[in-house]
């Protein structure tokens, strides 16, 4: 059963991380625009969970606390030992640093108008990869999908949280 929790965004990642280290799965509710298009403001539900230090490498989503102390989902884009480089999918130029110690937990699904793609599928992993090699040029093909898609802006948004158990 899905319960669906609304308050303090801190207390809430707070709980998120509780749950992630005891190893449940958290479903969060994506709001915001900094992962578009593969992340949809309020369409998409994100299934986050526990990892391992050898998941946290480049092209891993996650869901991390930065050094400057905001929550974010984003990709990562370098790691070099403890540090994190991060950015937004639909972000550019826009670059956040952490460490692995603030990784509260990674993205093991997407769940978009009811099918689920994993982040061990093909189809999640190809898109990545195509989308991280675009990395120098991709203001091109967002510019673009941002045309076609007027509701998607930039912006940062709180995310919405359930939880779900393992």
């Amino acid at each position: 059963m899905t319960r669906k929790i609304t308050k303090d965004k801190g207390l809430m990642m707070e709980e998120i991380a509780q749950l992630i280290s005891e190893g449940k799965n958290v479903s969060i509710t994506a709001k915001g625009y900094s992962m578009n298009p593969f992340v949809r403001h309020m369409e998409d539900t994100l299934t986050i969970g526990p990892f391992e230090d050898s998941d946290i490498k480049k092209g891993t989503a996650a869901l991390v606390r930065t050094t400057k102390g905001e929550y974010v989902f984003h990709r990562i884009i370098e790691r070099k030992g403890e540090h994190l480089l991060l950015e937004g999918d639909g972000n550019i130029g826009i670059k956040e640093n952490a460490t692995t110690d603030n990784v509260i937990g990674i993205m093991h699904s997407i769940t978009r108008s009811g099918r689920i793609y994993t982040s061990e599928s093909r189809c999640w992993k190809i898109y990545s990869w195509i989308w991280m090699a675009l990395r120098p040029v991709r203001r091109y093909p967002l510019a673009l999908w941002r045309r076609l898609n007027p509701q998607a802006s930039c912006g940062r948004h709180p995310y919405a949280f359930s939880t779900q158990p393992a």
